[in-house]
């Protein structure tokens, strides 16, 4: 299985966050819950997943448990 590593910083934080493994809605999951609780930001998860697809990993990945 492809393991799945979202940084913060891609996303334009000036931030140390990693979320990393295998499970795609955990993941994105992850950086949901870390935008709003350290940035303030309550993403849509479709918002946040497009952001992700944007950067290069495909919504097949993302969605597959």
């Amino acid at each position: 299985m492809l393991s799945i590593k979202l940084v913060c910083s891609d996303y334009g934080f000036e931030c140390d966050f990693v979320a990393e493994g295998e499970s795609g809605p955990t993941i994105v999951q992850k950086l949901r819950t870390h935008y709003d609780k350290e940035h303030g930001i309550d993403y849509d998860t479709e918002f946040l997943l497009q952001m992700v697809i944007n950067k290069g990993y495909s919504r097949e990945i993302l969605t597959k448990g």
